[in-house]
């Protein structure tokens, strides 16, 4: 039985949905969507538009954006998490 190499990448993701789409973009892609559920809500109108934009590009940043080399979702949710952890500085005297 001969054996043979299969190339993959794991340092991208699959694209599934038509070859330019990854599941985690699908996905993001369709919260984003989900925005517009906002519209039938008693709200003034420029209220609206400001909350939908701000919902669309935060997923269109989710799903589209890399910053170096790591997806922009897991940078944010790293980010969030570094500002609300607890820090602790410790403060050794150096005796020379």
């Amino acid at each position: 039985m001969r054996v043979f190499k299969v190339p993959f990448d794991i340092k991208r993701e699959e694209k599934i949905f038509g070859g330019y789409l990854s599941l985690r973009q699908v996905i993001y892609l369709m919260l984003s969507a989900s925005s517009l559920l906002i519209i039938p809500t008693p709200l003034p109108i420029n209220i609206k538009i400001i909350i939908i934009a701000s919902i669309v590009l935060l997923f269109l940043l989710f799903a589209f954006l890399k910053i170096s080399e790591q997806n922009f979702d897991k940078f944010f949710f790293y980010a969030i998490k570094y500002l609300f952890r607890q820090k602790k500085f410790v403060y050794e005297r150096c005796l020379k």
